[in-house]
């Protein structure tokens, strides 16, 4: 019972980050809190490793790179998810955000368009983590 009710909390949150990514560019901070409660639900210690993949999107927050909501969805992902299946979720995230942005980069400059100057990243990223979750 509650495998299955972590698995639907987590999924619905991280749908519920995206979406708002794509609508507003934020993340609300209630949405991180909640993911970051999710993982208490069978709490390790050692999924607490998984918080150190956020400290490059802190810095890349710093220099106005990224932005806090991003940080804080992969810290409350992370914990949920631990250190190595959180970096098979960061990887497989920005792969695929990787390759939607070279496709998009391909058609504005067959079409001779404007370079977009940011993206969501919510989205790529709970696809990645609710994938590394179910690996």
């Amino acid at each position: 019972m509650l495998p299955t009710l972590r698995a639907a909390l987590f999924i619905s949150l991280l749908l519920a980050a995206a979406v708002s990514d794509l609508k507003s560019r934020t993340i609300p901070y209630s949405v991180c809190i909640l993911l970051a409660l999710t993982g208490l639900i069978y709490f390790s210690p050692v999924r607490l490793w998984g918080l150190i993949l956020a400290v490059p999107f802190f810095l890349a927050s710093g220099f106005q790179r990224g932005g806090a909501g991003d940080t804080m969805l992969v810290a409350a992902s992370c914990l949920t998810l631990g250190l190595f299946s959180g970096a098979l979720g960061l990887m497989l995230g920005l792969s695929v955000f990787c390759l939607y942005w070279l496709a998009e980069a391909f058609v504005r400059k067959l079409r001779q368009k404007e370079k977009k100057v940011s993206y969501p990243l919510a989205p790529f990223l709970a696809a990645g983590f609710i994938a590394a979750y179910f690996i």
